[in-house]
């Protein structure tokens, strides 16, 4: 029982521990009535003898909470974490060599499953059935550097290992019929796949997943690109070219940490089919700056690659780029010399997907107009994910949404610090305030406003909020690089073509007294019936156009409150 509350307080190093987690931790079921008093026998033992024997390592009581303190670089985790990224890093930047030393260096800190032999409850459980999936993890990706390697042999030893105490892992099992296929041994690799199949069967009555299939199918039909993998992997994308990386430079962006949470757990593969995020919200609410900032912290989950498209359809249609173009950009990243204007559409979409089916590479579709824009670009391969911003909400099959609205205030005024100056914000905190509510929280706004105070340091806060209601456009315009009138109004003059009842309401509206309208009021407006009126409002407010208030009352959204068309419907 001390080593498990040892092994509690590891893992939780320098940070307390109350006393009830760890009665849940050390007992499994009900923790008995003399739980607290076990704890402080246990603490003092575990104090004597760390202090006798490591020295800069103590256990530190609080209110009712215990918490070990020492260096994270004395633990094997830290070091096993460590190698791990490192590993990881060279896989992304294609060094396969050192990618294996460091994953065999991260193995080597290992001598038997976390918390072998100990007992403890479900809190623990939790953490160590984490620790057990990292390592898992960890052997999995050095096997696929050494097939990458042409390593097929030596490969194989470790993979029926790991297949022997894990059955269930299909990815294991795939990389062990690669393996044997490699070494010469198809019929060894059909056996394996037999003997998963049975495994998945009895254990849990389910039919093997698309990677096993795929390399099952692969193996029948003696498919030169499955053997071997070094091969395979200079003909997807030649050794002379590395792996595409063309995420744009993030810019500012403030809070927004739940959302990126989630968008980081939607795009976390669960299955057989390759995760896809959408970002949908108002113009200059920060769409892309938020897509920019999960897609570079993901990048080294994707090392083979990060593929970017701004498709540029949400502001001038005219401009936007088509769907064949950006499959025929994707393919040629990839280092497929044989894309171009002689495939057809769905040609070069099965390619891209056949191209990206063994391969792990991140998707990001910037500003997409409709979901026929993105669907010949959406890969098959269980290892890919696709990020995607829009106005609207697109109907897309296993997706999940996000959607995005203005920031708080207190993010609002952070962000406007950002390009002005923090000193000069805390020193007028309400001018401060006013300009983030004068922009209407909107990043597009508030960034052009900070960047505006930035070029004038002699102007205070309480000046340029003063100015802003008299001409907020035009200031900003000058001061925002893609004119902050013209995106916001882009998404106007799109319904002008494609809408027209929704673009004249839209007009009327920016052209009555406030900025709310109801359900009749609409109605009046258009001349015309009660439910087209509610059809347009509801097209409206997909297209983030427009805010419910409440089932009967809509308001405009952001600085289209202050703005209107420049031209009639």
């Amino acid at each position: 029982m001390r080593r498990t509350l040892l092994l509690s307080l590891l893992l939780n190093i320098n940070r307390p521990v109350t006393l009830d987690w760890l009665s849940e931790a050390l007992w499994e079921g009900e923790p008995p009535l003399s739980a607290t008093a076990n704890l402080r026998t246990y603490a003092g033992g575990l104090r004597r003898v760390l202090t006798t024997e490591m020295k800069g390592v103590g256990i530190v009581a609080s209110d009712r909470a215990y918490q070990l303190v020492a260096s994270p670089g004395k633990l094997d985790l830290t070091s096993f974490e460590k190698f791990t990224t490192q590993a990881r890093t060279a896989l992304a930047e294609r060094r396969h060599d050192v990618a294996v030393q460091r994953f065999d260096d991260a193995m080597a800190l290992w001598r038997g499953p976390a918390g072998d032999g100990l007992p403890y409850g479900k809190p623990l459980a939790a953490r160590l059935a984490v620790l057990q999936e990292q390592r898992l993890a960890a052997l999995e990706d050095r096997a696929e550097a050494r097939l990458v390697l042409g390593r097929h042999s030596e490969v194989v030893a470790d993979l029926r290992l790991l297949v022997g105490e894990q059955p269930l892992r299909e990815r294991a099992w795939a990389l062990l019929m690669r393996a044997l296929y490699g070494s010469g041994d198809a019929a060894g690799a059909l056996g394996a796949y037999a003997e998963a199949r049975d495994h998945l069967a009895v254990q849990l009555g389910l039919e093997p997943g698309e990677e096993l299939r795929r390399v099952h199918r692969a193996v029948l039909h003696r498919d030169p690109a499955l053997a071997p993998a070094v091969r395979h992997q200079a003909r997807l994308v030649p050794a002379a070219s590395p792996a595409p990386r063309q995420l744009p430079r993030p810019g500012l962006l403030v809070g927004r940490d739940r959302e990126a949470e989630f968008l980081e757990g939607a795009l976390t593969s669960r299955g057989t089919v390759p995760p896809v995020a959408v970002v949908s919200g108002p113009v200059g609410v920060g769409k892309s700056a938020l897509a920019l900032r999960v897609a570079h912290a993901m990048a080294g989950r994707f090392p083979d690659g990060q593929l970017y498209v701004d498709m540029a359809g949400a502001f001038h249609q005219e401009r936007a780029v088509t769907a064949p173009q950006a499959v025929s950009w994707f393919l040629r990243a990839l280092g497929d010399s044989a894309s171009g204007d002689e495939l057809s559409l769905g040609e070069a979409s099965t390619r891209l997907r056949s191209l990206t089916s063994g391969l792990r590479v991140l998707f990001v579709v910037d500003n997409v107009i409709g979901s026929a824009q993105v669907r010949p670009l959406l890969p098959s391969g269980p290892g890919c994910a696709v990020l995607v911003t829009s106005r609207r909400v697109l109907p897309l099959d296993h997706a999940e949404h996000l959607t995005l609205d203005v920031l708080g205030t207190q993010d609002a005024v952070a962000m406007l610090a950002g390009h002005a100056g923090r000193d000069r914000v805390d020193a007028e905190p309400d001018a401060a305030a006013r300009i983030a509510r004068l922009c209407e929280h909107l990043p597009l706004a508030l960034r052009a406003a900070g960047v505006l105070l930035a070029a004038r340091p002699d102007w205070s806060l309480e000046r340029m909020a003063g100015q802003l209601p008299r001409g907020i456009c035009e200031l900003l315009d000058h001061w925002d690089e893609q004119r902050i009138r013209d995106r916001l109004w882009a998404s106007y003059e799109l319904y002008r073509q494609n809408d027209p009842e929704a673009a004249r309401l839209l007009w009327m509206i920016s052209h009555q007294p406030g900025s709310e309208v109801s359900v009749s009021r609409a109605a009046e407006l258009l001349c015309a019936p009660g439910p087209c009126a509610q059809r347009a409002l509801d097209r409206l407010t997909d297209e983030h156009l427009l805010r419910r208030l409440s089932p009967d009352r809509y308001e405009m959204v952001g600085l289209l409150r202050i703005l209107a068309p420049r031209d009639s419907p």
